[in-house]
Order: C-alpha cells, then sequence, then structure tokens
C-alpha cells in the first residue's frame, strides 16, 4: 500500500485557524436553548419530498451552535456528536418549534437522505421547511419527448404540503388540459412550440381547484421535451414573470454583498461544498419567490438540490449542454459562498428571487443533466470559494435593454466592467450585443453563443475564459474551478512485474459532492528516469464513484517489450468534459498523483525465472 505519494496535480486548501466550535459562545447560549413560542418566535418546521412537494413525517435533531457554524455536513455532524444537550423532535405538517439561539440540525426520513444544516431564528423568519432528497431520486431523464412538450408535476395543499386530486391544468397553448389525480401527480402534453430563435417558448401554466385561488405561471419552456413543475395551492402565484431572462426591468444583486457574519470555524479543506443552503421564500411551500428583507419563511434544501432548482430560472433550459454546466457550477458557487458566509440578517443565507439568484421547484432533463456532471463544483478564488457573478449579456455596448454597468469603457467585443473590480475581457460573441445587466463576471448569453461557434466551447472553457481569461486574468477574474475528486490511496501488487502482463491499480477515491459521479476516467502512465511516459489508453476507462469515500480500480496492459527498471507510477481522476469516454486535453483534472518506483519490471521470462 502506498501512503506516501507526490500530489502533482491541485493542491489541497486547508483553512487556517482553530477547528472546533466556539465553546465561549456555545456556553453563553445554552441557555433556553428550546423555550415556549413567544409571538415574535412562533415559529414552525416541517419536512417535504423536494421532487414532489408533499408533506412527510421526519425526525429534527437539534443541538445549539455559533451563528457562524457553516452548514457542511462534517462541522455539523461533529457539533451533534459532541453536544451534551441534543434534542429531537417530530415533524408533522406544520410543527412548532421556538428556536431562539442558532443550532445544528439533522433532518431524517426514511428513504430520504440525511439532511445537515444551521438554524438561525429571526423575529421575521415563520419557520422551516426542510426539502429532502429521495433516496432513489432518478438521473436525468432523456431530454426528448418527441415532437412535443410534456409537463408533469404534483399538485399540492402550500399549507399542509397534502396531494391534491382534481386539480384542472392547461395552458394558454391551445385547448388541451388534464387533471391531477389521487396522489397529486399530472401530466400535459402540449405541442411542439418555437416562438424563439434559440428553441424556446413562453408559456403559461394554470391550475384550478374549488376552495383555492386560480394559480397561473409565466415561464420559459423548451419547444419539446420535458420539464417538471410543482404547482403548491394557496400560497398565491409565483412571482410572474419568474425566469430572469423574460423581466423586462430585472433586479442585479450589487457587488457589495453587504454586512455579514465572520466565520469562527474554519473549514477542513476550503473547497468543500456545503451540505445546504437556507433559502428565503414567501411560503411554507418553497414556491412564492421574495427579495432580502421581504422572505418570511426559510427553505433548507440540499446544495445539489438548490442548483437543479436554479438553473432553468438563470439559463435557458433549451441551450446546450455545456451552456447549462457552466452555468451550473457559477449558480452552485454562488449559492454556495453565501452558505459559508451567512449573512447578518440570520434567516436564510440568500433570497429566492432576481434580488439574489432565482430559485423555484420547476426543473428540466437538460439543467438536471447539467447539475449531476458538475456536481459539487465550485469556483475557487484565493484559496476561497468565489461569489462567481454572472449577468445576460456583458458586451460593453449601451443599448434598449436593462444595462446597470457602470462602467462601459471595455468598448463593443469586450465584457468587463473595471469599476467593480472586473478587467476587460476579449469576448467577440458579443460584438454588437446590447449590455443586459452588471456587466460582472461570466455573460449567460455568451454561453449559449459560444456553444454555437465551430469548434463549440465546452463548458470548462467557458468557465476558465469567463472567469480567468484562459489564465491570464488579473483582479476578479482570477477564480479555477474546484477538486472535487482526490485520490487518497493507491495499492499496487508485490514484486516485479512481467512485460506484457496486466497490472492491476487499486485505489481509494473521495468524492465531495452530495451525489455520485458517473463521468470519471482513471488515467495512468509509467515512466522510468527521464524516458518516454508509458501510457495506456485502452483502459482510461469511465468509472463512477459515489459521493464520499470508495474503492475502485483500473488495469495497466504491460507493453511486451517493456525495458526492466524502477518506474514511477503517475495516475489521475478526470471528469470527462466532452464525455467521450477518454482522457483528452478538453477533460478537467481533478488530482494527479506522482509515486516514484512503484513499478518494477524485471525483464523477459523464460520458464520460471527471470532473464535479466
Amino acid at each position: 500500500m502506498h501512503k506516501a505519494f507526490i500530489r502533482a496535480g491541485r493542491n489541497r486548501s486547508n483553512a487556517s485557524g482553530a477547528r472546533g466550535p466556539c465553546l465561549t459562545v456555545l456556553a453563553a447560549v445554552c441557555l433556553g436553548f428550546l423555550t415556549v413560542a413567544t409571538p415574535a418566535l412562533a415559529q414552525t418546521a416541517t419536512a417535504r419530498d423536494a421532487v414532489t412537494g408533499r408533506s412527510i413525517e421526519a425526525t429534527l435533531t437539534i443541538a445549539p451552535a455559533p451563528a457562524q457554524l457553516a452548514a457542511v455536513e462534517s462541522l455539523v455532524r461533529a457539533r451533534l456528536d459532541e453536544a451534551g444537550d441534543t434534542r429531537s423532535l417530530a415533524l408533522g405538517p406544520a410543527t412548532r418549534l421556538a428556536l431562539e439561539v442558532p443550532a445544528a440540525a439533522r433532518v431524517e426520513a426514511a428513504g430520504y437522505r440525511t439532511l445537515y444544516t444551521v438554524l438561525r431564528p429571526s423575529a421575521d423568519n415563520r419557520g422551516w421547511t426542510f426539502l429532502l432528497e429521495p433516496v432513489d431520486r432518478p438521473r436525468s431523464a432523456p431530454t426528448e419527448a418527441g415532437d412535443r412538450l410534456l409537463i408533469t408535476g404534483w399538485v399540492h395543499d402550500a399549507a399542509s404540503g397534502r396531494p391534491l386530486e382534481g386539480a384542472r391544468i392547461s395552458s394558454d397553448r391551445g385547448a388541451a388540459e388534464t387533471r391531477s389525480d389521487r396522489n397529486g401527480a399530472y401530466s400535459l402534453t402540449l405541442p411542439a412550440l418555437r416562438d424563439g430563435p434559440d428553441g424556446r417558448s413562453v408559456v403559461t401554466l394554470r391550475a384550478e381547484m374549488p376552495g383555492y385561488a386560480p394559480w397561473s405561471k409565466r415561464d420559459l419552456f423548451p419547444a419539446t421535451g420535458r420539464a417538471s413543475v410543482p404547482i403548491a395551492l394557496g400560497a398565491g402565484p409565483p412571482a410572474s414573470p419568474s425566469h430572469r431572462q423574460l423581466m423586462g426591468d430585472p433586479i442585479w444583486p450589487s457587488a457589495e454583498p453587504g454586512s455579514r457574519l465572520a466565520a469562527s470555524t474554519p473549514l477542513d479543506r476550503a473547497d468543500q461544498p456545503p451540505a445546504s443552503v437556507t433559502v428565503g421564500f414567501g411560503d411554507a411551500a418553497c414556491s412564492v419567490s421574495c427579495c432580502t428583507g421581504q422572505c418570511g419563511h426559510s427553505c433548507v434544501m440540499p446544495l445539489e438540490t438548490y442548483v437543479r432548482r436554479g438553473i432553468g430560472d438563470e439559463w435557458i433550459a433549451s441551450w446546450a449542454h455545456d451552456a447549462l454546466a457552466a452555468g451550473a457550477v457559477a449558480y452552485r458557487s454562488y449559492g454556495a459562498w453565501h452558505v459559508i458566509n451567512p449573512p447578518a440578517h440570520g434567516a436564510y443565507d440568500l433570497c429566492s428571487s432576481a434580488c439574489c439568484q432565482v430559485n423555484d421547484p420547476d426543473t428540466f432533463p437538460a439543467t438536471d443533466e447539467a447539475a449531476d456532471v458538475t456536481a459539487g463544483l465550485m469556483l475557487m478564488r484565493q484559496q476561497a470559494v468565489f461569489r462567481s457573478e454572472y449577468s445576460a449579456q456583458n458586451n460593453c455596448l449601451q443599448g434598449e435593454l436593462s444595462c446597470v454597468n457602470p462602467d462601459l469603457s471595455c468598448g463593443d467585443g469586450f465584457a468587463g466592467s473595471p469599476a467593480t473590480g472586473w478587467p476587460c475581457l476579449a469576448d467577440p460573441v458579443g460584438q454588437g450585443e446590447a449590455c443586459f445587466g452588471h456587466g460582472r463576471g461570466m455573460s449567460q448569453w455568451g454561453n449559449h453563443f459560444w456553444t454555437q461557434e465551430t469548434p463549440a466551447r465546452h463548458w470548462k472553457w467557458q468557465l476558465d475564459h469567463y472567469y480567468n481569461d484562459s489564465g491570464d486574468g488579473s483582479g476578479l477574474r482570477t477564480a479555477v474551478i474546484s477538486q472535487v475528486l482526490s485520490i487518497e490511496s493507491v495499492a499496487l501488487p508485490p514484486g516485479p512485474v512481467v512485460p506484457g502482463g496486466t497490472l492491476t491499480i487499486d485505489l481509494t477515491a473521495a468524492n465531495l459532492a452530495a451525489e455520485d459521479h458517473e463521468h470519471v476516467l482513471i488515467g495512468a502512465s509509467l515512466r522510468r528516469g527521464s524516458d518516454p511516459f508509458v501510457d495506456d489508453p485502452a483502459n482510461d476507462r469511465l468509472v463512477e464513484l459515489a459521493s464520499g469515500v470508495s474503492a475502485t480500480s483500473r488495469p495497466f496492459s504491460l507493453p511486451p517489450d517493456l525495458p526492466a527498471g524502477d518506474y514511477a507510477l503517475w495516475l489521475a481522476l478526470w471528469l470527462d468534459v466532452d464525455r467521450d469516454g477518454a482522457v483528452t486535453g478538453v477533460d478537467l483534472v481533478q488530482e494527479l498523483v506522482v509515486i516514484d518506483a512503484a513499478v518494477v519490471v524485471g525483464g523477459t521470462v523464460f520458464r520460471d525465472r527471470f532473464e535479466p
């Protein structure tokens, strides 16, 4: 077993400082941990299925914690394990929870993944909804549904989470309609819709049921394919339109995030994705978006659930995979930064409207896939998660669209906002396009335009282009993609190996993402001294790495004429960016380790002995 090896790829970023919770703070807050609810703290807590929105039975376990504790699974677990005053309670549709101090929390339910988070009570917060992911959540389904648009979802009561049967679902596109079944499920088929130049359409979806106010949602949908739209009746309609690209004068987040709490519990690894995000909503069903300071409810969801719910509200689901995957990394990193740097107002990490990042329950197979293939990946700058800003069109040309870039000095054909720390970047795909947004970070329409070029630019290239100027960046344009996969140990067979034989490389690997990675390549090479590398591309095969630490292996076929000697092993984990099943320069290396004198080649074999 080789435990000591040289890491030649990305270095792990370890934050400095004490690791444990702030005991002096804990001692001060333990008094009055759970109390009788007062009018100012009349909070409720409920658990819901993250896919359907329906209420589920769950158990909430909490322990007092510093407000600055980051919602990272290892930190929350440690606090719950060491706490001497942990409390548990069963969650129903609206369980009363009088929480007066911050708490580390674990939410568990049969058939669902455990959720870890930090609860920060506020006088303005009416309660928490915990969105739990089913253990057997299906991976991204095919995006095609024939020459039609298939909209599916579940109808439920916003307050109780109870499924509603008999709700009438229709749209503004023809006479097609359907009704929800006894489980609240519905399926509405529309003919192919091709209003937009990029295979998209604006559709208004409607729901009606006796005893409830009519519900409607006007949003962007792909012309064909599938969409999942859960419907919560009784909470009021979602913001209309909810997609930022449809807003005539959208609100764009400011460059300065404002007053925030100082972190007192550094992460074990700076690139560790948070376990969950707490998002401000206007209702317990997590369906009515709101701006910071106007959100009365906190919805806690896994980080990857947050990304899947949000990409289609900021990017356009009919765009190419690489545009959506670049967006997934930016969306995830922006949200994660707000989790690790919690706001001073306390109740939630960020809001659900265009004031922050738009987030609502609808999802699409294409955006699900973009989230899955980039699971856990964020942008890092100065060994910390980066607040990765983006806007619709960053070309520095004033037009008739909503442009709030204070500095268009870069000129047409360039992106940037030097006055806010984003240097000029040559971005020819935007030339002639009017500025739309604040001009900072990545250009969303640039994402789309780059996938239409010949050759099309993949998502890794786009992130490097917009956030690092392809390695030549300065100012805020100096962020890199994080490391989510790492090699923990390597084991090789003892003794010499024979030319022409097969060497089996066993390794354990860590996946920091909460989701499995299905598109991982294990690359390996041998090298004797300064000789040319000995490669084995035929065995650079795809493997799936589960979330957490898992074991896997890779065969290496030795050439029959391989000279005898001591060889170093070069071993790397790659994410298959171009999805061709082979290691190429397009792919994203996650970690490279070099083990000196790892393999001894013994020479030509004659019967039962080695010939030197």
